[in-house]
């Protein structure tokens, strides 16, 4: 198989840029979705604040509530955006599903945790003329975006969104998370994984390895020059933890998971941008430790 050339790949990876924004603009083009949701996370970081390192390819919303009219309407909303944007730039949507995760929720966790996956397949619209409705060959010609042809949108409720920005893309309005935020969130995401907050969400089973998070939190905090030890941040930090009911102690056991996380450094190297001054992960991991210790009198009492 001949290899790629790299103005194939540089052409790839704008299209695939490309798709996200198209993604993005969708999801804010209702009014109703706009109102609730607030992208975050890596692509909030590219698309937005343009600071990232390696490359995102699924898409990261947070909202305060839950959707007031339930699961079936929106998913008819989402629907109906996702395929009008798409069809404007060429695409067809195919393969939609939204599902709530997770499908079954105890009384206790039902008013903190929780959320939404959608995904969906593109296809160019002359081949999905060419080959409708014939779902296999649809798949057969999808769109790649990425390593596959499957793209997901992850909607998390019940979270912090008090310190959201408004920005325009392309025209349209949209809301993300502040540079702040994301680093809370970061820092959160790396306690979440710990076993000692699997009671607390009944999950027994082991966490993740998040050591994407330890590289955004690097990018942001010194590209910005970020200043965490300020009252705003300690107040977003608290309050993003309080959400997720994540004791703000479990920062002081971070220290504790360096191996851990270090397993999944490997995947991130190989999703990191040529752009990038790529650091060995002990260096990403004792930046955050240094961040932890200078917020020692939020959580150390």
């Amino acid at each position: 198989m001949a290899r790629k050339g790299k103005d194939q790949i540089a052409k790839e990876t704008q299209l695939i840029e490309q798709v996200k924004r198209w993604g993005v603009q969708a999801m804010f083009s209702d009014d109703e979705l706009l109102d609730e949701l607030v992208l975050k996370g890596g692509n909030a970081m590219a698309l937005v604040h343009r600071l990232s390192s390696r490359a995102s390819v699924d898409l990261d919303f947070s909202m305060r509530h839950d959707f007031p009219n339930g699961i079936d309407e929106v998913k008819r909303r989402i629907n109906k955006v996702l395929a009008e944007t798409f069809q404007e730039n060429g695409f067809e949507v195919f393969d939609f599903k939204m599902l709530e995760k997770p499908d079954q929720i105890s009384e206790d966790m039902a008013d903190f945790w929780g959320g939404y996956d959608v995904e969906f397949k593109l296809i160019a619209a002359e081949l999905h003329k060419l080959h409708a409705p014939n779902l296999e060959a649809l798949r057969r010609n999808a769109l790649v975006i990425g390593r596959g042809t499957k793209f997901e949108i992850d909607i998390s409720r019940f979270e912090y969104v008090d310190d959201k920005q408004a920005f325009e893309m392309d025209g349209l309005k949209i809301y993300a998370y502040s540079p702040q935020m994301i680093v809370c969130e970061k820092l959160r995401a790396i306690c979440q994984q710990m076993p000692e907050y699997g009671p607390i969400v009944k999950r027994d089973r082991a966490g993740s390895a998040r050591a994407r998070d330890f590289v955004d939190i690097h990018v942001l905090v010194t590209a910005l020059g970020m200043d965490i030890t300020t009252t705003k941040f300690n107040q977003i930090l608290t309050d993003m933890f309080a959400v997720k009911k994540v004791p703000l102690s479990f920062l002081g056991k971070i220290v504790d998971y360096r191996d851990f996380h270090r397993q999944d450094f490997p995947a991130v190297q190989a999703t990191m941008t040529a752009e990038s001054d790529a650091q060995n992960f002990d260096s990403y991991f004792d930046f955050t430790l240094g961040l932890v210790d200078a917020l020692k009198p939020l959580w150390d009492k």
